[in-house]
């Protein structure tokens, strides 16, 4: 059984590392299509709401980079590739350090979401738009209650 669980996190981390390198060869793609609008359309076609688009997708990126890493550290502490990771705030000995760290990264890109939301509204905007405000608003409370 043991085995199973190690072989079954070992997917689940390599699958996540995999929808990291996806997901930020996306937002490079995004980004450099933004600097050809840039170039080609100038400022009238929105490079910007491309950039932090880019943006917005290389958080999502740092969230399942977090994530693999985490589960490697915590799950496979004595693999030679994963003890050579060492960076102040990527520092995770238990589940409550990768809890506490995946939670701001989700955090920060629900905000980034919200911002990409509002320079996307042509007009004023709708009311379904406080979904997102008011989900940051509960995972601040979330975290915040976490550290107490």
């Amino acid at each position: 059984m043991n085995r199973i669980l190690q072989l079954a996190v070992l997917i689940v981390s390599v699958t996540m590392f995999a929808n990291f390198l996806f997901t930020a060869s996306v937002g490079v793609y995004k980004t450099f299509h933004a600097y050809s609008i840039l170039f080609s359309e100038g400022i009238s076609g929105k490079p910007g709401l491309e950039i932090v688009e880019s943006l917005d997708l290389f958080l999502v990126s740092l969230v399942f980079l977090i994530l693999s890493i985490g589960f490697m550290k915590l799950f496979y502490p004595q693999f030679s590739g994963v003890d050579k990771i060492v960076l102040p705030w990527l520092k995770i000995d238990d589940f409550f350090q990768l809890k506490s760290l995946t939670w701001n990264a989700i955090l920060l890109t629900l905000l980034i979401t919200f911002g990409t939301h509002v320079l996307r509204a042509a007009g004023p905007l709708d009311w379904t738009m406080l979904i997102i405000p008011a989900s940051v608003l509960l995972f601040s409370i979330s975290a915040k209650m976490l550290k107490h």
